[in-house]
């Protein structure tokens, strides 16, 4: 019987070869959407699952609460990496981890004896347990020694490979930081499913990572992880986490501020150590600085399944609408085999048949789909996505396809099983009210969606814009930053004055900070005269020509001076002087201990200047307290060189700030970036987000369009002899278009006014988490409502002329 039903289904799909297509393409396009959306969350949730303890693992992180807000960290105080592991029996192992540290010099000597120099942006330190604390695998060398010694440095296979090609690695010697490193071993390349990425792996020194602090638990100096023994309670064990801090850190922040830890308490301040699951920290909502790798975005992966969802519930109801279409095609068909005596139930499986058969042809087209765009999306989402064909990815696929199947070719099945033999043989058939609002309801139901997905489209790319547009507070034009300029060591300011007389650099400056840059930014406490409270704020270092170099709006006082000494005055930005609550404020003065060799010794600051607040890091957090340091205090030099370029000449700038570079420091590389175009590759995330969305949103609302045509053939088949007496009375042909579209057009003003409370509602949700904004207006609503009704009377359109233009005398002769 089962062969009976599939040569019967193939027989009447080969015949409508047009419904057939249509169908296919419709449901291939919404199942391979869904397939590529399906891998590229499970890559999303699979970040570090590959360690064979990540259940167990956990990393240590900070949420440090001043005053007035707070501010989660990636990296605590190291020395709390061995009270953890001492005192609590919970603990069964411990690592610290340091960086990435970036724009590293590694040099090193090849076969010729030839010095060789590359910049590194992923070198980091570890414990000498790493190896046997996480779950990467050795290529070369011992997992318990590799990492014994200082000098010890591993490397990936990646890396290996680049520097010394088919030659083995191990005993190879590598210089970096002024010091010679030897190969000790070799690992495989870091999963791109882990939060952390090295190609250069050394031992963790505290003289390095810790300054030198031997006991430090202030100061956030280490990435650390935790091991715990099967069945801890983690709530149980952060619990304890306020008393080791009491433990620990409030004797050093009372000698380092001269202040009881009772007072800084109560004053605002504290150190709330939480765990971040290990397999978590990849798409952790919490805004946490100073993290290892940028991490994913919760939101952007639920939005993403929702979407996925409703393109395959679209392509369902498309499939619904589509047979609905053919219903009066079928109609006579059913009577003839009720008439002959084919059960209800017979026709049913027959039917269904028909729909899980035209379901698998989709779904194996949907798998070549995905397999053709595949590096196309994995260029898009800037991933390393694949499709297992030998795993149970086949096995699911032909689970769509009979889920698919069954879902979409329910309801034609019992529809068309449920004709009256006898009317439609005579050629009565019509559609029930029943069957009318369910059809109706679909509609809307799709263009409800596709209002939904329009809405987040226009939202995404209008908020995109603002970003890339918002006035920043100083001019990120033209702005060319010439990096490592911590190379030039005491040639810094002879560098910046050469450049200064560079006939196409209109200004030159230098700083510790990159504009943007979350990293650079450094912690500092400042004390008012006359009050107790300590405020914490961002500090930079800059020199005396930055503030005009980039353009810093002042609103009082002024700038750093050449002509004087300003190690010890201080700039504010207008946030931080109503945090400290400052009347009058230049002149003022600020204290600031300083731990040094010798002991605690309090500097005094002078105010010297209020600058108008710009936004020194991401526009997606808001402008915190900000202090400006000039660079004649903290030793002089900088990190970066400002250029402002004059006219369009920006290749002879470059050209000219690397020839100056060669002549001071012809050993070190010479590296360069366009501030605009730094600050834009911030939102790269989001940008490629919005692009992503926009793509999958067009593809809902084409399969929307599929079905809308279907249903609109439907319509005009059911009325045909209505609209031949029309025209026999006199009715236009574009009267009867009108007529037609009518009905749909209500639909999709049905669809808008349910869609656009919950389009509100999500995309506002979504745009919470941008300090800078835009405000939904009802422009975007009425513009995603318009477009749904163009695309809907484009589709419907055809049909409708096509009725229209059909000479009424063929309308209504009889059968």
């Amino acid at each position: 019987m089962l062969q009976n039903y599939l040569r019967v289904a193939l027989r009447s799909l080969i015949k409508q070869k047009i419904y057939t297509i249509i169908n296919v393409l419709g449901l291939s396009i919404g199942i391979a959407s869904c397939l590529l959306i399906v891998i590229f969350v499970t890559n999303e949730f699979s970040y570090d699952s590959f360690h064979a303890n990540a259940r167990n693992i956990y990393k240590v992180s900070l949420e440090r609460k001043y005053p007035n807000h707070f501010t989660n960290y990636a990296v605590i105080p190291h020395s709390y990496a061995d009270v953890m592991q001492r005192d609590f029996p919970e603990v069964s192992g411990v690592i610290k981890m340091g960086g990435p540290i970036n724009q590293v010099v590694v040099n090193y000597k090849d076969a010729h004896n030839d010095v060789k120099q590359f910049e590194e942006n992923f070198v980091m330190a570890a414990d000498s347990n790493f190896f046997t604390f996480f779950s990467l695998k050795l290529l070369k060398g011992d997992p318990k020694k590799v990492l014994i010694n200082t000098n010890d440095v591993v490397v990936t296979e990646e890396t290996a490979h680049r520097y010394f090609g088919n030659d083995d690695a191990v005993g190879k010697t590598l210089s970096m930081f002024n010091q010679d490193y030897h190969v000790t071993g070799v690992c495989e390349n870091i999963p791109h499913n882990s939060h952390f990425k090295f190609d250069f792996l050394f031992k963790w020194d505290d003289n390095f990572f810790g300054n030198g602090q031997r006991d430090n638990f202030t100061s956030f100096s280490a990435h650390v992880y935790i091991q715990v023994k099967p069945g801890t309670d983690v709530k149980a064990l952060e619990a304890k986490f306020p008393k080791m801090v009491d433990t620990y850190a409030a004797a050093q922040i009372e000698h380092d501020l001269g202040k009881s830890w009772v007072d800084y308490k109560r004053e605002g301040n504290d150190y709330r150590y939480f765990l971040q699951p290990l397999t978590s920290i990849h798409l952790d909502p919490r805004n946490i600085e100073a993290k290892m790798q940028p991490g994913g975005n919760i939101h952007y992966i639920y939005f993403l399944i929702a979407v996925a969802v409703l393109i395959l519930v679209i392509a369902c109801i498309n499939f619904m609408n589509l047979a609905t279409a053919r219903s009066t095609e079928r109609a006579r068909e059913v009577g003839v085999r009720k008439a002959m005596g084919s059960l209800k139930a017979q026709l049913v499986t027959q039917f269904l048949v028909e729909s899980v058969v035209l379901s698998i042809f989709a779904t194996v087209l949907a798998l070549g789909i995905a397999l053709l765009v595949l590096p196309s999306f994995n260029v898009l989402v800037d991933k390393h996505l694949s499709l297992d064909l030998t795993g149970i990815l086949p096995i699911i696929l032909m689970g769509i396809a009979l889920l698919v199947g069954f879902l979409a070719g329910s309801y034609p099945a019992f529809a068309l099983s449920s004709f009256n033999p006898v009317l439609v043989m005579k050629g009565n058939f019509s559609g029930t009210a029943k069957g009318s609002w369910l059809r109706n309801g679909l509609v809307v139901f799709q263009f409800f969606i596709s209002i939904i997905l329009i809405v987040g489209t226009l939202v995404v790319a209008e908020q995109m814009r603002y970003m890339q547009n918002k006035s920043l507070g100083y001019n990120k034009e033209q702005l060319l930053i010439v990096e490592r300029a911590g190379a030039l060591q005491g040639k810094a300011k002879t560098y910046i004055e050469e450049m200064r007389r560079t006939a196409d650099v209109e200004k030159a400056a230098g700083s510790f900070a990159l504009l943007g840059r979350q990293g650079d930014f450094f912690g500092a406490q400042f004390t008012p005269e006359g009050s107790s409270e300590i405020l914490t704020t961002k500090a930079m270092g800059i020199d005396d020509y930055f503030s005009e170099t980039v353009g810093f709006d002042f609103v009082k006082g002024h700038s750093f001076a050449p002509e004087t000494n300003d190690s010890l005055s201080i700039i504010l930005n207008e946030t931080a002087v109503k945090t400290l609550g400052i009347a009058d404020p230049i002149g003022k003065k600020l204290s600031q201990v300083q731990r040094r060799q010798t002991g605690n010794v309090t500097v005094q600051y002078t105010i010297i200047g209020i600058i108008k607040d710009f936004n020194f890091q991401s526009l997606r957090d808001p402008v915190t307290p900000l202090a400006i340091l000039s660079n004649e205090g903290l030793g002089g030099g900088a990190g970066y060189v400002y250029l402002r370029v004059k006219g369009k000449n920006a290749s002879g700038v470059i050209h000219a700030a690397e020839a100056v570079w060669k002549t001071l420091v012809p050993d070190q590389p010479f590296k360069y970036q366009f501030l605009d175009q730094n600050l834009t590759a911030q939102y790269e995330s989001e940008k490629r987000a919005g692009t992503v969305f926009g793509i999958f949103s067009g593809l809902a609302i084409a399969i929307a369009c599929v079905g809308l045509f279907g249903l609109a053939a439907y319509t005009a088949s059911l009325r045909t002899k209505e609209i031949g007496i029309r025209k026999v009375l006199g009715a236009s042909a574009g009267s009867i278009v009108i007529l037609l579209s009518r009905d749909f057009t209500r639909l999709i003003f049905l669809a808008f006014i349910l869609a656009t409370p919950l389009a509100w509602y999500i995309m506002n949700n979504w745009l919470e988490g941008f300090a800078y904004r835009i405000e939904l207006g009802i422009g975007v609503f009425i513009l995603a409502g318009a477009t749904a009704l163009i695309i809907a009377w484009l589709t419907v359109s055809y049909q409708s002329i096509k009725a229209a233009l059909v000479n009424p005398v063929k309308s209504l002769k009889s059968e």
